[in-house]
């Protein structure tokens, strides 16, 4: 059987439209429903919200100046604080940790890994030494004023 070039072009055109018509057909969309807004990206606070929401999350904008942070095993420190003040400690690691008074027994504190708690510190101006008894080589200084 011959066929002729005009034919072959003619089924070449035809199947052509066929395949924009089931793309299109594919594609359309229903008028009716409300376009979905794009999902926002995930921040820091959506990654810890299954913490208690009365302890504030690690991370969070905490006051560094009556904020305690322990951060790969090491205490960040306030440069000094008041007497009788009281601190928030928040513990970034996976780790539990405490703040513990060198002596005297002034503050003792466990902070879960990735929980946040406070301190109390001493009422009389000067120096306190304190240590982590989990991981005693984690030791710091408060200086009160």
């Amino acid at each position: 059987m011959i066929v002729s070039k005009k034919r072959r072009v003619g089924a070449g055109l035809g199947a052509a439209a066929l395949a924009l018509a089931l793309m299109t057909a594919c594609s359309s969309s229903d008028d009716s429903q409300t376009p979905s807004e794009p999902e926002a990206p995930m921040t820091e606070h959506d990654m810890h919200a299954t913490t208690d929401e009365s302890t504030p999350t690690p991370g969070a904008s905490a006051d560094p100046a009556t904020t305690i942070t322990i951060r790969n095993f090491a205490f960040g420190l306030p440069g000094s604080v008041s007497p009788g003040e009281t601190l928030t400690v928040v513990n970034e690691d996976s780790a539990e940790h405490s703040v513990t008074a060198d002596s005297e027994d002034l503050f003792d504190v466990d902070i879960e890994a990735g929980a946040t708690g406070t301190v109390t510190v001493p009422d009389e101006p000067g120096t306190y030494s304190f240590h982590c008894v989990y991981h005693p080589e984690m030791t710091g200084v408060l200086t009160v004023e």
